[in-house]
């Protein structure tokens, strides 16, 4: 369940992964900064991170959502993932960026903040 109130880290799928040898890298992390919304099937997370953050594989645009305590274990700090879609676009203003992602699968949001 994607979480409004917590912070979130963002992922991307690595250069030469496969399907065998997941490799995840970090792109960054902030917080959601809207109330995501299903509209014709596809639910748009936008989510504020500190700095500018690079795409590093142009070839593929998996994105993973992740959120700490929703690990394998309740109450737990470890980072688990919370939904994954498609990066649309990478949004700069000044020291900030923002980061939109469309989620095509159904997710659940906790929209209390």
């Amino acid at each position: 369940m994607l979480r409004l109130s917590k912070p979130v880290q963002i992922l991307e799928w690595g250069e030469g992964t496969n399907t065998t040898n997941q490799i995840w890298t970090p792109m960054g992390e902030g917080k959601v900064i809207n109330n995501p919304k299903p509209v014709d099937g596809v639910t748009l997370v936008r989510v504020e991170v500190a700095g500018n953050p690079t795409k590093q594989n142009t070839k593929d645009q998996t994105i993973k959502i992740a959120q700490a305590g929703e690990g394998m274990t309740p109450q737990s700090d470890m980072k688990g993932e919370v939904a994954f879609g498609r990066l649309k676009d990478i949004i700069r203003e000044g020291s900030n960026s923002i980061v939109e992602i469309e989620i095509p699968f159904a997710i659940k949001v906790d929209k209390r903040r």
